[in-house]
């Protein structure tokens, strides 16, 4: 029997090869109630194939693609929509016939571990033997004897290869449509895949930034699109356990635990309770009183609370963060402000003699290009302390003055700035100490999985060491630190060579925008009290021979 008997229904017999499984019922069965316009057919064959139980919010985007031509799911997430999509493009070319399915993504790598993965095991591991191979590089399933019917995974720099590709039923999916990878060249050419109304196109995103984004005019009532949205709040999980839902948990999808978790982290305020966060998080009310994410027609919520970290309206809330919502910072105003007060009163003890400067635990030296200084900045237990400043590019007789600062303290780690002039302090420094290292500011940083790189890393340990108690002294490193925390950002980012599968890291903004704020060079002293941090550290480490298993003594 040929793929075409099977999946167009002109075989009579039933695809179920064991008598141990109760029989699905056959392809042409589903194909038979999608032409009538059965909007629950796909979830059906779903279930009867996959054996997947689903959850509402799965539901709603499997009804949307079979009632509708083209279908935007704008989401929070950890709410299955991937793996609901991968369920998807396998009971597509299983009902349908002849059929393509076409799928991309703004971050191909991921899309390999979140899309292609689900595919590659609900195909292999279906309730019957399916029929098709699935293949690698590209990823894609194939029928042996029906080179026409067939699945495909790609990037966006080859989607437009495809324009011209049809079949009697085609289905184009778009997976990470928010990122900048997937431009509207890229959705004009998924959209030219699905030319008429026995095809679909779903492209799945987390909701954009700002208007900017290229998806955003799709989700503003545009009327070839059918918009479906959800928060996390809709999470079948956390229906079930707030006792919306009396059914069991799903594998795989956020509960009330990870909203929780999220809310503390992304918020940094204790958990309010169910009712409450949906209260703060939801923008608007319908008309018996229920709080929704959606609807600019309806009234708005004077409870809503714009300033919530941005970070927690994207992944949670699933809606554009408002204008004034909080973003991700590596510290805060009242953190500089913070360690300033306190740093006054230390001043005051020390000047009294009440109190000793402690030893040291890290230094950090950055190093001067051009008309920038060079600062070498001393962490002294919770005490900042800056012990050297000079311009200039004599780094010769700069690493001298800054070996004559050092030498009397305890033995400790010495971060040195490294990239262009920094090498010759680094070298000059090490034939004075034991313990010195290079920093490198772009290179991958020791805690890969979460940062892109040392900047944001010891960006992170600077807000730590703040948060800690850490106290300032000198007027220009407060100067330069209320600079970035008023700049600085972290964004997330997807980088494909971290780890087997890929990683979702934390990026930071860049230092030119702390520049054109203090309307001056390089915040030179910012940049040693952040290496400071760094090295001071526990999770982090040199990777250069030089200060290779360095003590920190206090």
């Amino acid at each position: 029997m040929s793929t075409g008997d099977l999946l167009s229904g002109t075989s009579t017999s039933s695809p179920a090869t064991d008598t141990n499984v109760d029989a699905p019922a056959p392809p042409a069965e589903f194909a038979r109630r999608a032409d009538a316009g059965d909007e629950t057919w796909l979830e059906d064959a779903i279930e009867d194939y996959l054996g997947l139980r689903l959850g509402r919010a799965q539901r709603r985007i499997c009804r949307a693609v079979a009632q509708h031509h083209q279908v935007l799911v704008v989401s929070a997430n950890s709410l299955g929509k991937s793996y609901i999509l991968a369920a998807i493009t396998i009971v597509w070319l299983l009902c349908r016939y002849p059929a393509v399915s076409f799928a991309t993504s703004g971050t191909e790598r991921k899309m390999k571990r979140t899309y292609c993965k689900p595919v590659e095991s609900l195909h292999g591991g279906a309730r019957i033997p399916l029929p098709g191979e699935y293949k690698s590089r590209p990823e894609r399933i194939e029928f042996e004897d029906d080179p026409e019917h067939f699945f495909e995974a790609s990037s966006p720099r080859d989607a437009g290869e495809l324009e011209g590709v049809h079949s009697a039923y085609t289905l184009s999916i778009i997976e990470e449509a928010d990122k900048s990878a997937v431009d509207e060249d890229v959705i004009e050419a998924m959209r030219s895949l699905a030319s008429d109304e026995r095809d679909r196109l779903i492209a799945i995103a987390n909701p954009p930034d700002d208007e900017t984004n290229s998806i955003y005019p799709l989700m503003d009532d545009h009327p070839n699109w059918e918009v479906v949205r959800f928060s996390t709040f809709d999470s079948h999980n956390v229906q079930v356990d707030t006792g919306r839902v009396d059914a069991p948990k799903i594998d795989g999808i956020a509960d009330i635990t990870k909203l929780e978790k999220d809310w503390v982290e992304y918020n940094g305020s204790e958990w309010p309770g169910y009712r409450q966060a949906l209260r703060m998080s939801a923008p608007r009310i319908d008309e018996v009183g229920n709080y929704v994410f959606v609807d600019d027609d309806l009234v708005r919520n004077p409870d809503f609370e714009p300033n919530l970290s941005k970070r927690w309206f994207k992944r949670r809330a699933g809606i554009i963060p408002p204008a004034g919502a909080s973003v991700n910072r590596p510290y805060t105003i009242d953190d500089v402000n913070g360690a300033w007060e306190r740093g006054e009163l230390y001043q005051d003890e020390l000047d009294r003699g009440d109190v000793t400067l402690p030893p040291a635990t890290a230094t950090g030296v950055d190093v001067a290009r051009s008309s920038d200084r060079t600062v070498a900045a001393t962490i002294h237990r919770n005490v900042m302390v800056i012990h050297y400043a000079e311009r200039g590019t004599n780094h010769t007789d700069q690493s001298d003055a800054i070996a004559r600062e050092l030498e009397d303290m305890s033995r400790h780690p010495i971060a040195v700035d490294f990239i262009g002039s920094g090498e010759a302090v680094h070298d000059n420094l090490l034939e004075e100490f034991p313990d010195v290292g290079q920093f490198v500011t772009n290179s991958v940083a020791c805690q890969s999985v979460d940062y892109e790189d040392k900047w944001a890393e010891g960006m992170a340990a600077l807000g730590d060491w703040l948060e800690d108690g850490g106290i300032i002294l000198d007027r220009t490193l407060r100067k330069e630190l209320l600079a970035g925390a008023r700049e600085l950002e972290y964004d997330e980012k997807f980088i494909g060579s971290r780890g087997e599968e890929g990683e979702q890291v934390y990026s930071l903004s860049s230092k030119d925008d702390i520049k054109e704020r203090l309307d001056a060079g390089s915040p030179d002293y910012l940049e040693a009290a952040m290496i400071a941090a760094w090295a001071a550290s526990e999770e982090t480490h040199f990777e250069d021979h030089s200060g290779e298993g360095w003590l920190i003594t206090q």
